[in-house]
């Protein structure tokens, strides 16, 4: 199915970075729309969950926007394509130790920890270009191909017990940049900031 007619929704729970989403999906030929009400999801072919600032109060607010209950129907039941963005990727995994040990939603696994400063070029939170390597296959990007991608964290996931690590990325240590579970797709970095490599990426979601 061609991306180019996909109608892709962006979940508005006042955690996430919507106007720059928005802006990439329709540079890639994609029907746009912003979720706030169960019922905007119908019709749609994709869902987008993104989340910048602390777990928690992401975690919080996409909880008490009343979406959740039909986010996790349409990623875990219907099995729809659905792509974590940096926080919005965090949040799907067990648990995160910001700002106390929180609650994620468990699609993924696995646990959110603080990047370390293993020396002192290694600066956290991590912001900028980074070189991110792909270990399995998605979209145009195959096993051993790499690409520099736009991050800033400074909570990252390791391993990911219920999903496959598709690709990794090093800051002081290496952590989880994109993680894929069936339907479900993650990353770390902001494909929305990463130019061409971030089109590309996001292509392949909306192949998906």
């Amino acid at each position: 199915m061609s991306y180019s007619i996909q109608k892709v929704g962006i979940v508005d729970y006042q955690a996430g970075n919507i106007l720059s989403l928005l802006s990439a999906m329709e540079s890639l030929g994609a029907d746009v729309a912003i979720v706030r009400q169960e019922r905007e999801i119908d019709g749609l072919s994709h869902l987008v969950l993104p989340g910048v600032g602390a777990f928690g109060h992401c975690a919080d607010n996409l909880r008490e926007s009343g979406l959740l209950p039909r986010v996790s129907t349409w990623a875990l039941e219907e099995g729809r394509p659905i792509l974590g963005v940096c926080v919005g990727m965090q949040m799907m995994a067990e648990f995160s130790d910001e700002l106390g040990q929180q609650t994620g939603l468990d699609w993924v696994g696995g646990h959110v920890r603080k990047l370390q400063r293993s020396s002192s070029s290694v600066r956290v939170p991590h912001v900028g270009w980074n070189t991110t390597t792909f270990h399995e296959r998605f979209g145009d990007y195959h096993a051993g191909d790499s690409a520099d991608f736009y991050f800033d964290h400074s909570y990252a996931l390791g391993a990911a017990p219920r999903a496959t690590v598709l690709a990794t990325c090093e800051h002081g240590e290496r952590f989880t940049a994109v993680v894929r579970r069936n339907n479900i797709v993650a990353a770390q970095f902001h494909p929305e900031k990463s130019q061409a490599a971030g089109m590309k990426f996001l292509r392949g979601f909306l192949d998906m």
